[in-house]
């Protein structure tokens, strides 16, 4: 036992040989407060989730869709009158594109009237603008539809389609019944795109409404929503946000298209309790075109080829208990030099003193 004591590298001061001083208790008192609020620190730090971040060249599957979705009211648009399409530049051009896509009548106080479902139609490739046209249509729906023009009946276009992933717009207009306004002229003198974007978003709605609850700060996901464009003759005198209803326009009312471009960069969330979620954050620009052309809505998406990579991480215990152990060492350290200096400062000047030297 004797020859294994002789390895103690800790070895102890009898009692009766330490002197306490009023000086080293403050500084042991001060040392203890410190090491607390360090220890305290870390552990903090151990316990916290951080995101960091690292743009990547991902490869693409080339069959590979991008679900886009989409809740935009237009408070002064009958649903009847608008087509929904979609439009890319490797020539895939649908009409009424859908995916799970929904008209919400409304009236003009913005109640529900009734809920129809967009159906899809495709042209060929070479199809253009110009070629969307109804068949069909008999007075009766003439009638019809002057009537909902004249009761300043509204439309909410809600859901997702699925698109792909490569550059390409989206858009809402008139040109596939434009052949009727020869009928309904004087009513479509008031027809109006203002708009209020609900929503939009690039990637599975859910993954988006849980990145935008649980990952605050990490990423621009809907940066259009909430967007308000109210078109009339001139420019609008307020610019604040009305409430639906109270929308009016007076006199006569230009056409106009407003254009949304964005700038889609897929992003991927590495969480570390949940398996990777697949998001597209996007900048948008607006412009509006005041022309005497149907009135028009569109979003033109492009892709970023980068990716956008948020990874969770956590300090791991061993180097928590690596900083504890250098925390509380140094300030141990430390005290016991500051104790060292102060406690023979003060032996110095009662020497002094006791020779009268002190002043």
């Amino acid at each position: 036992m004797k020859a294994l004591s002789r390895l103690d590298l800790y070895r102890k001061v009898p009692r009766d040989l330490t002197e306490a001083t009023l000086s080293g208790a403050l500084v042991s008192i001060f040392t203890v407060l410190v090491a607390l609020y360090l220890f305290f620190a870390e552990f903090t730090v151990l316990i916290q989730r951080r995101w960091e971040s690292e743009m990547v060249i991902e490869e693409s599957k080339t069959e590979e869709k991008l679900q886009i979705n989409l809740d935009i009211t237009l408070p002064s648009m009958p649903c009847e009158l608008l087509s929904f399409d979609a439009q890319d530049v490797m020539g895939s051009h649908e009409v009424d594109a859908h995916g799970n896509l929904f008209k919400d009548r409304l009236t003009s106080k913005g109640d529900l009237i009734g809920t129809q479902e967009i159906k899809s139609s495709h042209f060929g490739a070479s199809s253009t603008l110009s070629r969307h046209y109804s068949l069909g249509y008999g007075n009766q729906d003439v009638d019809a539809l002057r009537k909902s023009i004249n009761s300043g009946e509204g439309c909410r276009i809600r859901g997702f389609v699925k698109v792909n992933k490569v550059p390409g717009n989206l858009h809402l207009s008139t040109y596939s019944h434009s052949f009727l306004f020869g009928s309904l002229y004087q009513e479509t003198r008031n027809l109006n795109i203002s708009h209020k974007v609900n929503h939009i978003s690039f990637g599975v709605d859910t993954d988006i409404t849980y990145v935008k609850n649980n990952f605050q700060g990490t990423g621009i996901v809907s940066p259009l929503d909430g967007v308000v464009q109210i078109h009339e003759k001139g420019e609008p005198k307020e610019k604040t946000e009305p409430k639906f209803g109270s929308w009016s326009y007076g006199g006569l009312v230009d056409s106009a298209i407003y254009e949304y471009y964005t700038k889609v960069v897929p992003t991927t969330y590495v969480p570390l309790d949940r398996p990777p979620i697949h998001v597209h954050q996007f900048t948008a620009n607006s412009n509006k075109i005041v022309n005497q052309q149907m009135p028009s809505l569109y979003l033109r998406y492009d892709f970023s080829p980068v990716t956008v990579r948020y990874t969770e991480t956590k300090e791991s215990f061993s180097h928590f208990v690596v900083q504890v152990c250098a925390v509380v060492g140094g300030i141990f350290t430390v005290a016991g030099l500051l104790d060292s200096v102060l406690h023979k400062s003060i032996v110095h000047l009662a020497k002094k003193a006791e020779i009268g030297k002190l002043g």
